[in-house]
């Protein structure tokens, strides 16, 4: 059977004794099928095929092990970081070779715990950076109580860890990825809590043996589509130097942007995106997409981009503050190619332009050091979109936690079921088992059925036939061998292998 959204489409019009009518009803059937498969696969996980997911803890900071203090600035969003003699940390004379990490990693998934006179202060670090001279800075998420507070001890630490936003199952337990091998195995929220597995300053570091789910965070959305504009190669924009043509290598041609809002960095070096983007631990819903532009062979525009400016709108877009730009928020930017400008400048002219979204860039939101206006980027077609990382509309993050937290850096490696992203174009193929196929074709005829808006009839019957199918299926996949081995109150021991004795005479 062909799996493409093509086949299954032309099977669900077979099985209605339907033609096509054109891109209307294509696209409706195909809402259909992306609806049924959404369902099917929250119904029916043992059809999914399984995947890897892997996440870092990092280990915690201690000021005092490593002579660091903070004190407060004039700007009430910002710390900054020295030492036990109140000296930079770059400054000849300190006490202290410790550094922030300034790469990103640390953005948003770090936070604080300050202890400020009588009680400690908690705050969520939003970034962490150097002046590129002597001091550190954080900057975080609510306003510091005052200005003159110094002297202050602190902890940083990692309170919980998320997976990507298409992870709608985990297959337990996880693997720390040493040669301990330890598994790390799932407990209920309300069991976690009510054995105080919750932890409190650090009194509860070690290797992490249990972990639950937690919060729920979804980013903010951006809601003002980008604005584009073709730039002439007179034009210079961002400074002196920056007027030139399209450079290429890809290809002139007609495009439309969308963009997104993203925190954090992935630690990894397999969640790199091989056009050098690091996966963000949380990225936002699309905004609205923008009207097609169309380049010319004969003026060989660039495409500059804007985006909704973030940092203004959380408070640090503060021209000549601490805080200017310190958000930890990034914008990426995605383009789809709906056609070429074929032979235009000698370009590869055999590449996709079925306007689908990939990642192009990611920038600061106000940058002043571009020279670029605020939330703006200029494309000259250097940059490549990168297939392997197409435009995902998320809705949220779960938080982890784990037990006891982490004493060091440790990574952790997860078996896991995702949801498929949906169809889109006609030679797409969702990653589910084979025979589930007609599962979903039922499914896919149930709501077919309800676009008739008369058709009740055939719904029912069509959904009636997709359950027994489905408990079908699921008794076929979901124990395979009808054999579960017991596991131990404590977890699954290491297994150890030993060597074969030979006799010697």
């Amino acid at each position: 059977m062909d799996a493409s959204l093509a086949g299954l489409r032309a099977r669900l019009f077979d099985y209605r004794a339907w033609n096509t009518s054109g891109d209307t009803l294509n696209n409706r059937v195909r809402e259909a099928l992306n609806q049924a498969l959404a369902q099917f696969c929250f119904d029916c996980p043992e059809a999914l095929v399984p995947d890897e997911e892997s996440v870092a803890l990092r280990a915690p900071v201690s000021g005092n092990t490593n002579n660091v203090k903070l004190e407060a600035t004039s700007d009430d969003r910002v710390l900054r970081f020295v030492d036990t003699a109140g000296l930079a940390l770059a400054h000849a004379s300190s006490a202290t070779t410790w550094r922030p990490v300034t790469d990103g990693t640390w953005d948003g998934i770090m936070h604080l715990e300050v202890n400020a006179g009588p009680n400690d202060r908690r705050r969520q670090a939003m970034e962490f950076w150097t002046d590129g001279a002597l001091d550190w800075y954080v900057s975080i998420d609510r306003p510091w109580r005052n200005s003159t507070d110094d002297d202050m001890t602190f902890r940083i630490h990692q309170p919980e860890f998320f997976l990507r936003d298409d992870v709608i199952q985990l297959l337990q337990p996880a693997r720390i990825y040493d040669d301990t091998r330890r598994q790390i195995w799932g407990i209920d929220t309300g069991g976690a809590f009510r054995q105080d597995m919750v932890g409190y300053k650090g009194q509860d570091n070690g290797r992490p043996e249990r972990m639950w789910r937690g919060r729920h965070y979804q980013m903010l959305q951006p809601r003002v589509k980008p604005r584009l504009e073709l730039l002439s190669a007179k034009q210079d924009i961002g400074g002196a130097g920056s007027a030139a043509p399209w450079a290429g290598p890809v290809q002139m041609g007609t495009w439309r942007v969308c963009y997104t809002f993203v925190r954090g960095k992935r630690m990894h070096e397999h969640q790199v995106a091989p056009e050098g983007l690091y996966d963000p631990v949380w990225e936002s819903a699309p905004s609205p997409i923008s009207d097609p532009i169309v380049q010319s062979e004969k003026t060989l525009n660039r495409i500059m981009m804007r985006a909704q400016n973030v940092a203004f709108e959380l408070g640090y877009d503060v021209a000549g503050s601490t805080r200017e730009t310190r958000t930890g928020y990034r914008i990426r930017f995605y383009v789809a190619r709906d056609a070429l400008l074929l032979g235009a400048g000698g370009s590869p002219n055999l590449v996709e332009s079925a306007g689908l979204f990939y990642a192009l860039a990611e920038i600061d939101p106000a940058d002043p050091g571009t020279g670029l206006p605020t939330g703006a980027y200029v494309w000259n077609g250097s940059a490549q979109p990168d297939r392997m990382r197409p435009l995902r509309h998320s809705t949220g993050y779960y938080a982890w936690k784990t037990w006891p937290q982490q004493d060091a850096s440790y990574q952790m490696d997860f078996r896991v079921l995702r949801l498929p992203p949906p169809y889109k174009h006609d030679s797409d193929t969702a990653p589910i088992q084979r025979d589930a196929l007609p599962c979903l074709l039922e499914l896919g005829l149930h709501y077919m059925s309800l676009l008739d808006g008369v058709d009740q009839a055939s719904a029912d019957l069509h959904k009636s036939r997709y359950n027994t199918m489905m408990q079908t299926f699921r008794g076929r996949y979901a124990s395979p061998g009808k054999i579960i081995e017991p596991v131990p109150l404590g977890g699954h021991w290491n297994r150890t292998r030993y060597g074969r004795f030979s006799n010697s005479s």
